[in-house]
């Protein structure tokens, strides 16, 4: 038996063939700079990642496609993460927000729990979203569940996220942040996302 298949695999459901632009939106979420700086939160390839998250920027900004960019900002002003005004929550230089495109705020990893998100979204008439950033375990994990609750299809950008190193759960070792970021596009690819290259989302066709 043929046990080497996903979900979505097993339920028929292809893989993207082209872009409808008018119905596509980009989410850039939390390519901010706490996971640049070699602090607490240090993401070995995080770099990478906004590289290929800018590639897929000025792709969209090209088509015409909606850009989101999502900017997590602690609840408390003297939190040891990401605190509001705190030079963590400066987007990435690759990726700063051009002046007509969304930016939303966030506390929680899901980009639309307790934000406008969805309703921005469904404004413009969006339908397939194309999810990069950061970490891939965390805040793109949350978006791409919580975005294939709420009826979007999802794909996200593999090589345009990221993980860092975690302890195991007895916290005795640590788990590579390689190996963290596969797991996690494994778990998304079973059911909730098409896992595609940066390279195949900006080769795809328009309609």
């Amino acid at each position: 038996m043929d046990r080497n298949r996903t979900l979505r695999q097993w339920a028929g459901l292809a893989r993207p063939a082209a872009v409808k632009a008018d119905k596509t939106a980009l989410l850039l979420i939390d390519l901010q700079q706490g996971y640049f700086t070699g602090g607490k939160l240090f993401i070995p390839d995080g770099e990478q990642a906004a590289a290929n998250a800018a590639r897929l920027l000025c792709w969209a900004r090209r088509a015409g496609i909606v850009v989101a960019h999502i900017q997590h900002k602690a609840m408390k002003a003297d939190s040891p993460l990401f605190a509001p005004h705190s030079p963590d929550i400066d987007f990435h230089e690759l990726v700063k927000p051009a002046t007509d495109e969304t930016i939303v705020s966030k506390h929680l990893p899901s980009s639309f729990s307790g934000t406008e998100l969805q309703k921005e979204l469904n404004g413009r008439g969006i339908e397939t979203l194309i999810l990069c950033g950061l970490m891939t375990h965390m805040c793109v994990d949350s978006t791409a569940r919580a975005a294939l609750e709420l009826g979007y299809k999802v794909v996200v950008a593999a090589d345009a996220c990221a993980s860092r190193d975690l302890p195991d759960p007895n916290g005795t070792a640590t788990i590579d942040h390689k190996v963290v970021h596969q797991t996690a596009l494994a778990a998304l690819g079973d059911r909730f996302a098409d896992i595609l290259r940066t390279e195949e989302i900006v080769r795809l066709p328009m309609e």
